[in-house]
């Protein structure tokens, strides 16, 4: 099959995201699988190799009258060229676009090829979430949102949970949405190194923002120093202004939360790594002691696998489907949500019980390579391509 993808970003060219990560891991493995791929992503540069894969930059710029009245038009616009273009040249079979924004309801009405809609995380829910104003620029991301699922010829989600909310927000049955887990590179043969002598070591790794519960996980940290003291925190990822105002003022980065509510002792012990290449988070992830993402609501919970699969344990909250992924005290450890009690309390206990940590890393790690191998995903996604194709090809 020649397959075409959308995505909003793309790890090592773009920006990195939960969407792009995904992209990219299914795209590699379909590429080895013998399929031609090509994935187009915002940007202005030009177009490159990723390995076998073909990644085309789209500059999703605004139609300046025309977005003003149809907030969003410009960006459809010119991701439906781009799609045109590559669908033409290289006599693309099938394209995957992502909910997210439905920039891709231009493109859809053309008909050239089947479209399938994966369900990440809705605008909606964004808004939900974060409690967003609804904005009008929001307003018309859900309206686009809907009708790209409307003119969808396959709905594809990655947990129960999930499912079930989407199948809420568009009034849909359960079986018109199939449901494919994400999964990640997995590393059978490696073997976590003995720990280094030193402090206790938490990881962090997402956007530094309200829905990855990042607040309140520095909420918790003075009372995890208190029960370990040297404890080093290391948040990777991109920071945004999501943490409360001081009085009078706008919504504070992590970065000036830290530096205004948390005493200098407790300030030393943090680290704010901001964006870094993966071979420097897989190290993070393969050594440090505990890794934790307190996130209000993930609709799967990428990182989860993705922290797993080195053998590291991992605290996560019960939301949307990371109980699909962690199953508390067996393959990880599960908090509840917004809640500083129960974090400290669950960084605390695996923090104290190093056979503890073994065990459920060991754990995680076996879960993964069974259920979340992305060779698992690309498989089943092939299978669901090709029957899609199939039925088009009766039809005409």
């Amino acid at each position: 099959m020649k397959l075409a993808f959308y995505t909003p970003n793309y790890p090592g060219i773009t920006q990195d995201g939960g969407i792009g990560s995904y992209t990219k891991s299914l795209a590699h493995s379909l590429s080895k699988l013998g399929h031609t791929v090509h994935v187009i992503t915002p940007g202005t540069g030009d177009t490159g190799i990723d390995d076998d894969v073909h990644v085309h930059q789209v500059n999703l710029r605004h139609v300046p009258l025309i977005d003003r009245w149809m907030p969003g038009f410009g960006s459809c616009w010119h991701l439906s060229r781009k799609l045109t273009e590559l669908v033409e040249q290289h006599a693309i079979d099938l394209v995957e676009l992502p909910n997210w924004e439905g920039l891709g309801i231009f493109y859809q009405k053309k008909q050239l090829t089947p479209t399938v809609v994966r369900l990440h995380t809705s605008s909606l829910e964004t808004q939900q979430i974060d409690q967003l104003p609804p904005t009008r620029l929001l307003q018309w991301d859900v309206k686009r949102e809907h009708q790209q699922v409307r003119q969808a010829d396959l709905l594809i989600t990655h947990s129960e949970a999930h499912r079930r909310m989407m199948c809420d927000e568009l009034g849909c049955q359960p079986e018109k949405i199939t449901l494919i887990p994400h999964g990640v590179e997995v590393y059978p043969e490696f073997v976590r190194p003995p720990r280094p002598p030193g402090p206790p070591r938490l990881v962090f790794l997402g956007r530094l923002e309200k829905r990855k519960g990042t607040l309140e996980l520095l909420q918790t940290f003075p009372s995890i120093l208190e029960k370990h003291p040297g404890t080093i925190l290391t948040l990777i990822g991109t920071d945004r202004p999501h943490c409360p105002p001081a009085p009078g003022g706008t919504e504070r980065t992590h970065v000036q939360w830290i530096a205004d509510e948390l005493p200098a002792s407790v300030q030393q012990q943090i680290v704010l790594a901001g964006r870094l290449p993966q071979s420097d988070v897989d190290r993070h992830l393969q050594t440090a002691d505990v890794f934790i993402a307190p996130s209000r609501y993930e609709s799967f919970g990428l990182i989860y696998p993705e922290a797993m699969r080195w053998g590291i344990p991992v605290i996560g909250c019960s939301v949307g489907g990371v109980p699909e992924i962690i199953t508390h005290g067996e393959t990880g450890w599960l908090c509840q949500p917004e809640s500083p009690a129960s974090i400290t309390q669950g960084v605390v206990r695996l923090l104290s019980d190093e056979s503890l940590r073994v065990r459920l890393g060991a754990a995680g790690k076996q879960h993964v390579e069974h259920a979340f191998s992305v060779d698992v995903m690309a498989q089943r996604v092939v299978d669901k391509f090709a029957q899609l194709l199939a039925a088009r090809a009766k039809q005409t």
